[in-house]
């Protein structure tokens, strides 16, 4: 009876020992925990700019936004009272899109918007200085964890100064004065541009700034329509360009959002379970040894970056229209999980189940931000084929098909490779979106037919 009970022991004693035992980190998981953004200065960080841009009117604005960035990395509930809390709303349909009735209300409502543009000075006098800043970093550093600030892009003015702007560039171009209007647009999406392309940015700041993209391009494709462009081909050629290396800047974007999780989950939940946090409830200590024995530091870090690091692999192809099937995330769990040989509810359920499900939480669904990317790059060059296309059509009886096949590459679906698909009967070039925001209608653009 003794030997069994000695037995027993030795088995509990090696049991304990497994549950008990963490790994050491692997190279993938210590390149990430040991990240650095670069620094940057506030007064070179258009991020910096954009959070403080509703400042006060007369406060220096780039202090306001260093300032709140500071306070809300260090935990500390940022001042409010700095900022300008008015609701400010465009109010014309093209706050989502750019349409035909977009336009025409701008143009009966010249008066208005130049109003808007008096009242808003300071504002857009900020905007235009933010601009100008070199850099665009939302990878802030912190004393005591590496953090992201969490005041995003969506939650400036930045877009609503810009719709304003945007505008008045329309009735420029409307009523002749091509050169002052595009150069507006040329400024705003190269700002926009500058913003995808920032290594430090995440990728929520990168789809806002394809969606002003987006809507500059809408309103060209428009205008190149209605013939208010004549004599700007260059101009707009220089506009009318794909995205620089969509991969790249994306693959960027999503493994700077992949360290921010990981630090965060590494050194996140002892301190939480320590009861840190004023606010939260103390646990017990039988909660709290069931965590700790249920969570592994390493093991966990280890696993988020592996999985991670397999879904920016499988989200991201050199072909976008390959990506994207709605199962990458549970392909990605098959691949990055415990082998097939060994008991998943021993090896996910038990020896590191906290961690696992923080992994899980953490990981956001990122595949259609990816998707927008390819999107704006399509409708970029769907916009230059309607430009090209109405600079070739100089013949009466000019094949369309054939004429489309002619023009340059940059002209050509980014998702096929070929030409965009021509519609004979209505006239129309276009492709089907991949991201969900567009995936139940066609990106549609008539060409100007002889």
């Amino acid at each position: 009876m003794k030997k069994f009970a000695w037995v027993v022991l030795a088995l509990l004693l090696m049991l304990t020992a497994y549950f008990l035992r963490d790994e050491p980190l692997t190279p993938l998981a210590e390149q990430a925990l040991n990240y650095q953004p670069a620094s940057v200065p506030a007064e070179q960080n258009a991020f910096v700019g954009a959070v403080g841009i509703n400042a006060l009117t007369g406060r220096d604005f780039i202090q306001v936004g260093e300032t709140y960035i500071q306070q809300s990395n260090s935990g500390q509930v940022p001042d409010e009272q700095n900022f300008d809390k008015r609701e400010r709303i465009f109010k014309h349909s093209c706050i989502q899109e750019i349409t035909e009735k977009c336009l025409s209300e701008i143009r009966a409502d010249a008066e208005n918007i130049q109003k808007l543009q008096k009242e808003e000075y300071e504002l857009i006098q900020r905007y235009l200085k933010i601009q100008e800043m070199p850099n665009y970093s939302n990878q802030i550093q912190s004393p005591s964890i590496q953090v992201r600030a969490t005041i995003m892009l969506p939650s400036t003015n930045l877009p609503y100064v810009s719709r304003i702007l945007s505008a008045q560039a329309i009735l420029d171009i409307t009523n002749g004065r091509g050169n002052e209007g595009l150069n507006w647009i040329q400024k705003d999406m190269a700002f926009y541009r500058r913003i995808f392309a920032a290594k430090d940015a995440d990728l929520l700041d990168k789809t806002i700034a394809l969606i002003q993209i987006r809507r500059h391009v809408d309103t060209l494709n428009m205008l190149i329509g209605k013939e208010n462009l004549r004599g700007h081909e260059k101009t707009l050629r220089a506009l009318l360009v794909p995205l620089d290396s969509p991969k790249e800047n994306i693959m960027n974007a999503a493994w700077v959002e992949d360290v921010f999780l990981l630090q965060t989950i590494y050194k996140t939940p002892f301190g939480k379970f320590d009861g840190a946090d004023p606010q939260s409830r103390k646990p017990g200590y039988i909660e709290k040894w069931v965590v700790y024995f249920l969570y592994k530091q390493n093991m966990t870090a280890n696993f988020a970056a592996k999985f991670m690091n397999h879904k920016r692999e499988i989200t991201i192809d050199e072909t976008p229209a390959s990506l994207l099937s709605s199962n990458t995330a549970d392909e990605t769990n098959q691949r990055t999980g415990c082998p097939v040989w060994r008991d998943s509810l021993l090896c996910k359920h038990l020896k590191n189940y906290y961690g696992e499900v923080l992994v899980h939480m953490g990981n956001t669904n990122r595949v259609n931000y990816f998707l927008r990317a390819y999107d704006t790059d399509a409708c970029l060059r769907l916009a230059r084929a309607q430009l090209e296309y109405k600079l070739a059509a100089k013949q009466p009886n000019a094949d369309p098909i054939a004429l489309l096949a002619s023009l340059p590459p940059e002209t050509f679906n980014p998702y096929t490779e070929k030409p965009f698909d021509f519609d004979a009967e209505r006239g129309v070039i276009g492709f089907q979106p991949a991201a969900n925001h567009d995936k139940d209608r066609r990106v549609e653009i008539h060409l100007p037919l002889q």
